[in-house]
């Protein structure tokens, strides 16, 4: 006798995860790919459809053979967002995906931004204006590359694009198209305004459903490549941040800190128009992968990208791997102050100027260590920035947030999380929490749960909790007296900087 197992495909930027757990949550075996993609000068960066799917495939069959007491029950997959996968009528790739990262796109904002104006674009995609999206990157197409457009019948995410595979279906989840720019949060629909503003066909884009609404069955084709039964539900999971949120907090009003290479706060509220009507433009809005409800998302910015970046290109291996072996115990203020923006926008400031990142305060006393401690405190201040504009905006406090991520067994990162925000952060010990919420979303979909609730209720949480120590005034000052003066300080000085020699 076989027990359900419910399969999640998180495909990331880096890697792919194949994960199998139990109706409980508990982990039952996970299988990790490479996400191969090619590097082009000047910022661009592409996948391989085929290769993509083949990988996946062979993840899944090599999972599926190392659980022989299981039968999956279902599948379901989250990605990354905003990278754009062009087919044909037949649904094969007509060139490579674009990455989520891919530097194409900034002449289609600044195309959005007269066109429309990024105050319209909010109102409707509850998002701020960035070239990321994956709409930039049909439009560069579209003027770059139009023999390839001429033949786009498709466009989807890395996420969808795996759905189709599995299923034949063309479809995603609110959460996944909401990273097109293209997606009406009121409506719950494609935008009928913004793809007329663009010329674009409304045919190009999949169904959108809710996150854990089955989209079709493993076909016959797909089970000979992946060892899937023909016939195995294939459900909608959505944006790989949301999912993770999903898992650790399931459907409490919690601020979630969703960690990794990069960090961002997903906080749940209950409409759209609630949350939206101050300040419109600086933190996206959208829908979560809780049916009903909102999430503010604010970008803090990079996270371990800093850190990893340090280590590689300035500290060259003069520091341990282990950060929490380089910055040594007991922890003091490193005495620096940096701005973590390093080429990206951050939250709620927003500054399109304020793109450089900055360390200041350097002596020759100071250590490598101290430098890398200093872009962890960073990335503290700009997520205490993010959770004071949300608790003003919100109009009440936050004094606690969950964390989850790659960071949270770091006695580093967390403790500095905790003393430069002055709030208690709760570290959740949950392996694979992408793709376990993926998963529960999977087990929606075919009916093992009620609902969302009763699968969130369905997982144990191991939480680890992580008080604001002596050190946490010290970091309020600086705070307050340094660190909110750096985006119109940067803002000022970073245009010279990138200024052409004349």
């Amino acid at each position: 006798m076989t027990a359900p197992a419910l399969l999640a495909i998180d495909v990331g930027t880096s890697s792919i995860k194949v994960t199998a757990f139990g109706v409980d949550g508990r982990l039952i075996a996970a299988r990790r790919g490479e996400t191969s993609t090619t590097r082009l000068p000047g910022g661009r960066a592409e996948h391989d459809t085929d290769a993509l799917w083949r990988a996946v495939a062979g993840l899944v069959l090599g999972l599926v053979e190392t659980i022989p007491g299981y039968e999956v029950a279902a599948v379901a997959v989250t990605s990354v967002g905003e990278a754009g996968v062009p087919l044909d009528a037949s649904g094969a790739p007509v060139r490579p995906a674009f990455a989520w990262f891919d530097s194409r796109g900034g002449e289609e904002a600044a195309w959005w931004r007269e066109a429309a104006g990024p105050q319209r674009i909010f109102a409707i995609t509850g998002q701020p204006l960035d070239s990321f999206y994956s709409v930039n990157r049909l439009l560069w197409m579209r003027r770059h590359e139009p023999e390839a457009f001429a033949r786009t019948r498709h466009w989807l995410g890395l996420g969808d694009l795996i759905l189709q595979r599995l299923s034949g279906a063309f479809a995603t989840d609110h959460s996944l198209a909401t990273r097109t720019l293209l997606f009406d949060q009121a409506r719950l629909a494609w935008s009928d305004d913004l793809l007329a503003l663009a010329g674009l066909d409304r045919a190009l884009l999949p169904e959108s459903v809710p996150a854990g609404t089955r989209v079709g069955a493993v076909t016959a084709s797909a089970a000979a490549l992946t060892g899937l039964a023909q016939g195995t539900p294939v459900v909608a999971g959505g944006h790989d941040r949301l999912c993770a949120a999903f898992a650790v907090r399931g459907v409490e009003t919690m601020a979630v800190d969703s960690t990794g290479s990069a960090e961002a706060i997903i906080m749940p509220v209950a409409d759209f128009a609630a949350a939206t009507r101050q300040d419109p433009g600086v933190i996206s809005c959208q829908a979560d992968v809780v049916p009903g409800r909102y999430v503010l998302s604010a970008r803090v910015g990079y996270a371990t990208a800093l850190t990893d970046w340090y280590a590689r290109e300035v500290a060259r291996g003069t520091l341990p791997a282990d950060i929490d072996a380089a910055i040594p115990a007991p922890l003091k203020f490193s005495g620096l102050l940096a701005y973590s923006s390093f080429g990206r926008l951050l939250a709620p400031d927003w500054n399109e100027d304020a793109r450089t990142g900055a360390i200041l305060g350097l002596t020759l006393a100071h250590t490598g260590a101290d430098i890398l401690q200093a872009l962890v405190e960073a990335v503290g201040y700009s997520l205490r920035t993010n959770l004071d504009w949300l608790a003003r905006h919100l109009d009440r406090p936050i004094d606690a947030v969950r964390v989850e991520g790659s960071l949270t067994r770091s006695r580093v990162w967390m403790q500095l999380k905790a003393d430069v925000t002055g709030r208690r952060m709760e570290a959740a010990d949950m392996r694979e929490a992408t793709s376990l919420g993926a998963a529960l979303l999977a087990g929606i979909g075919a009916g093992l749960y009620a609902d969302h609730a009763a699968a969130a209720n369905a997982v144990r949480r191991d939480i680890v909790p992580w008080e604001p120590s002596a050190l946490a005034p010290t970091y309020d000052r600086v705070y307050r007296e340094a660190f909110r003066a750096l985006p119109d300080l940067i803002a000022r000085i970073a245009p010279v900087l990138a200024a052409k020699e004349e």
